[in-house]
């Protein structure tokens, strides 16, 4: 659907194609595309059309004789401005101009609508009256205004956005690339939002939407402002549209879920969903004790999972090992030694398919993870690669832990490890991040003192 700035290209393109036409006639294809009284719609004939504005998504041709057409896109409305009389099949209304010029309105969906009035009742429409403060207008007394429309309410953020009554002009697009500026997740609720989230929101909004109309709106999809015309906005685009790509600022995978049916992408990591963050994540390179850790958390009563156990039990079905085939060009079976001794020498001499196979897995492995996450209150996961893989964003308290090279070739050898150093040189770019819910735990030292360090994070 196009939104505040596309229909703010959409009027400019029109202005000087029929400011001061006058509408000699029309022609109606589509009963429903006028909203008001058929009887009182007639009365656009010989009417000039005086000035083009918008308020939010909505555009008025300003007609003479104090009479107003309210015009709304929808989903694919466009307005081709023609010099013969050429409707299409999806043209659901011809205006025909004084001087044999034409003006049509085409509506593959047939959603867009018109509505006749005079210039005095426009407020009084009942979808004009309820419209709230145009997103990008928003002044600074009126912030109060739109906080306490939204601090009460127990609707996510996204729905809020979309709701015309509070602000007006901001559409599935505008609402991700806003909610990725302020760094706040879709699914949060407007009263779990403080003051200070909802006015970095309406900041973010006139600063987006100002930047869209600059650059003539987005081209999406179907959307065109006018036949042969294309927004620039869509290669600006930080998070719509880019589902599975990575992450402008942290380089986590974009995620894209459905609310109410309307596709959401946001980044988890930067967007974080704080009702999801419950589990404690365990994580550290090879041979530094991880196994141990998480059988500790067992006999504390977690909910205990190990992702090399779930990732093993991936490689068990037939998509996976097909795609995993075709990534590395050979016949992958994991579980015959010869296959996957063969797909490991692979990866340790070609990074690029060692990328795209764990690109690949960490993608099933993360709806693995946040489906046992969002069924229990009380869990621990053993995640080997969880920064590489970006999965912090899930743990509200992750321990890392680090081991000198003789103690982890040592704990290797202890468990009868085979291509110890074909398993190290893949574990080699394993890396910790810098965070307030990261604990790091040297393990050199006793079992009772690793025991004794967990309790104290506890």
């Amino acid at each position: 659907m196009p939104e505040l700035p596309e229909v703010e290209t959409v009027i400019n393109i029109l202005k000087p194609l029929v400011i001061n036409k006058t509408i000699s006639d029309y022609t109606l294809f589509y009963e429903r595309l006028i909203q008001s009284s058929k009887d009182e719609f007639i009365n656009i004939k010989n009417k000039t059309i005086k000035d083009i504005t918008r308020y939010g998504k909505f555009i008025f041709f300003h007609l003479s004789n104090e009479y107003c057409l309210i015009t709304h896109l929808r989903m694919e409305g466009k307005f081709r401005y023609i010099e013969e009389y050429k409707p299409i099949k999806f043209t659901t209304l011809m205006f025909k101009f004084s001087d044999s010029t034409y003006l049509s309105f085409d509506d593959t969906r047939k959603f867009g609508l018109m509505y006749l009035t005079k210039e005095d009742n426009v407020k009084n429409v009942k979808m004009i009256a309820s419209l709230g403060i145009e997103a990008n207008k928003v002044k600074l007394e009126q912030y109060d205004i739109i906080i306490n429309k939204i601090i009460t309410k127990n609707k996510p953020i996204k729905e809020l956005l979309l709701d015309q009554t509070i602000m007006c002009g901001i559409g599935n697009i505008y609402a991700d690339e806003i909610l990725f500026a302020s760094k706040i997740n879709p699914l949060t609720k407007g009263k779990e939002l403080s003051k200070e989230n909802i006015v970095d929101i309406i900041k973010n909004s006139k600063i987006i939407l100002d930047r869209a109309i600059l650059e003539g709106g987005s081209t999406i999809h179907s959307f065109h402002p006018s036949e042969g015309v294309d927004g620039r906005f869509q290669v600006l685009l930080k998070a719509y549209g880019r589902e599975d790509e990575p992450c402008i600022n942290c380089s986590t995978r974009m995620h894209k879920i459905f609310l109410n049916g309307r596709g959401t992408t946001f980044c988890p990591n930067c967007q974080i969903n704080h009702n999801l963050k419950k589990a404690i994540g365990i994580t550290g390179p090879i041979g530094s004790g991880k196994s141990t850790v998480l059988h500790h958390f067992s006999t504390l009563n977690y909910d205990t999972y190990s992702c090399d156990d779930l990732v093993h039990k991936m490689y068990e079905e037939e998509d996976v090992k097909k795609k995993i085939s075709g990534l590395l060009h050979m016949n992958f079976d994991y579980f015959n030694i010869e296959s996957r001794n063969k797909a490991r020498k692979i990866m340790v001499n070609d990074p690029i398919k060692k990328k795209e196979v764990e690109n690949y897995i960490y993608k099933k492995l993360e709806e693995i993870l946040l489906d046992l996450i969002a069924k229990s209150d009380k869990i621990a996961i053993e995640v080997p690669l969880l920064f590489k893989a970006h999965y912090e964003y899930m743990f509200k308290k992750i321990i890392c832990l680090e081991v000198s090279k003789d103690k982890q070739i040592s704990n290797l050898n202890n468990r009868n490890e085979t291509h110890i150093e074909e398993k190290l040189k893949l574990n080699h770019d394993y890396n910790y991040i810098d965070n307030k819910d990261i604990v790091k735990i040297i393990n050199d030292g006793s079992i009772a003192s690793l025991y004794k360090k967990i309790g104290e994070i506890l």
